[in-house]
């Protein structure tokens, strides 16, 4: 048996200073609402399409190495993506606890970008447009108790409805967007070789 003293030591954070952080942290996930998610997405929508405004079209069908998405096929799956996961958290925040999540290897996710892959720019860009229109609406729909449910995630656990915003739509957005400049970054090197 542990001493107090031992016991501090091994763990300086007070029970009551644990209590008081996650009593913060429950504040600042309330915080977030359904009209800051939709903002986040249009603000990211937004930085994608004039993103994709000054590349040159040409580049974005070239995959960086073998195996790897190209920007378009990247570009699909974000277009996939917006319209699957808003769904998914207003059934979260009408029945708390519910399971969630796919497999990399999901079929609706897979055929989205083996269909839509090869688009034209044109083409992707109304799609990126329609489908960040329709995940901002929807997620704008979750009502303030709603962001209170948390769902559980296959492989992460259960978690907190303003988390799993984060990490399957918003952080998921910025995320593939990094991703999309950091492969035309690639294949237009290679190609001014």
């Amino acid at each position: 048996m542990m001493t107090p003293a031992a016991e501090k030591r091994r763990n300086p954070v007070s029970r009551e200073d644990s209590g008081r952080w996650q009593a913060a942290t429950r504040a600042i996930l309330r915080s977030v609402s359904g009209t800051a998610a939709a903002e986040e997405i249009g603000t990211l929508v937004a930085q994608l399409k004039a993103w994709l405004a000054e590349a040159d079209p040409g580049l974005l069908y070239e995959a960086p190495s073998p195996g790897e998405w190209t920007v378009m096929e990247l570009l699909a799956h974000t277009a996939e993506f917006l319209r699957h996961w808003p769904a998914v958290m207003v059934g979260i925040a009408a029945e708390p606890g519910r399971s969630f999540g796919r497999g990399l290897d999901d079929s609706d996710r897979t055929g989205y970008v083996l269909a839509h892959g090869g688009d034209p720019l044109p083409s992707m860009l109304q799609e990126l447009s329609a489908a960040g229109e329709e995940a901002q609406a929807t997620v704008d729909t979750i009502p303030a108790a709603g962001w209170e449910a948390t769902g559980v995630h296959m492989d992460w656990g259960e978690l907190a409805l303003p988390q799993i915003v984060q990490r399957v739509l918003t952080g998921h957005l910025a995320g593939h967007t990094a991703q999309a400049k950091a492969t035309y970054d690639t294949v237009s090197h290679r190609s001014a070789l």
